[in-house]
């Protein structure tokens, strides 16, 4: 009975402390069927790519949640989190660049936020390397949540009715994105100036 608990308790240990990294892994995980649903939609492929699109989204809210938790927050789960956000955002955007008059958005905007992502996750490696970890910033996180809604949004794109108000998806879906372009425009400015100051200290 001893060590039937004691195997337990190791499990529920492992979990606790894992559980967050894992539920990264599966919001990577998920990128390639999201973007094989997208790659010749259909009404039913589009459902379900945002269906698992919103279920990794979510992830997101809950490993961090998990991890705090747990005290299970680690080294790789800092670095690996905000890269499987941004895997998953980048991914969802150039098929959205790709798609139909309906549902597309401007090339350029896509550009943009890719550039910016790669710029600073190149620096914030180079800091790590030089044993610096450098978290992601409040409004950084409001940058990917507001770039996630205007994903959601532009998925779903059709004009839906909810209690009485007649809601146009893409309309709400491209102003989210102007507002998630300025906060990766401003956040972009702070990492550089924050780093530029690691280097510079290193």
């Amino acid at each position: 009975m001893k060590n039937t608990e004691q195997d337990t308790q190791r499990t529920a240990s492992f979990w606790s402390k894992h559980s967050p990294n894992l539920l990264t892994l599966l919001r990577l995980f998920a990128v390639p069927v999201f973007v094989f649903l997208l790659v010749d939609p259909t009404p039913t492929s589009g459902l379900w790519a945002t269906f698992i699109f919103i279920g990794a989204s979510l992830t997101d809210w809950l490993d961090g949640y998990l991890a705090r938790l747990y005290h299970a927050e680690s080294i790789l789960g800092k670095l690996l989190d905000p890269l499987a956000d941004k895997i998953l955002t980048m991914a969802a955007l150039v098929m959205l660049a790709g798609a139909g008059a309906e549902r597309s958005i401007p090339a350029w905007s896509v550009v943009a936020l890719l550039s910016r992502d790669m710029l600073v996750s190149g620096l914030r490696s180079l800091a790590a390397v030089k044993g610096t970890i450098v978290e992601a910033s409040r409004f950084a996180k409001h940058k990917t949540a507001w770039m996630m809604t205007a994903i959601i949004c532009l998925l779903i794109s059709d004009r839906h009715s909810f209690f009485g108000l007649d809601i146009d998806f893409h309309h709400a879906g491209m102003t989210f994105l102007w507002i998630s372009l300025f906060f990766s425009v401003t956040t972009g400015i702070h990492y550089a100036v924050t780093l530029r100051k690691v280097f510079e200290q290193a």
